[in-house]
């Protein structure tokens, strides 16, 4: 299931991307892709996710590892594992 995440915890997932792949936000769109437009490779998918995990206060199972390539894939990643409470949201 897949929560409805408010806009502050999607501006901190593309924080959390552009500053791990060293890009400019105003350059991160929903339609780029981490590791075709923005040179990610599989250790820098792992750090956002762990970054996701620490900052967030989720766990991603190790199954979800791959699904993570555009912000709108974050966005569900993240939504999936997502709870208000945990945040303090």
């Amino acid at each position: 299931m897949t929560n409805q995440l408010p806009e502050e915890i999607r501006e901190r997932i593309r924080e959390i991307v552009a500053e791990i792949l060293e890009a400019d936000l105003a350059d991160l769109d929903d339609e780029k892709s981490f590791t075709d437009d923005l040179e990610a490779d599989s250790l820098l998918v792992i750090e956002i996710i762990s970054r996701f995990e620490r900052d967030l206060h989720i766990k991603i199972p190790m199954d979800d590892l791959s699904e993570l390539d555009t912000l709108p894939e974050a966005y569900e990643l993240v939504g999936r594992h997502y709870a208000p409470e945990a945040v303090g949201a």
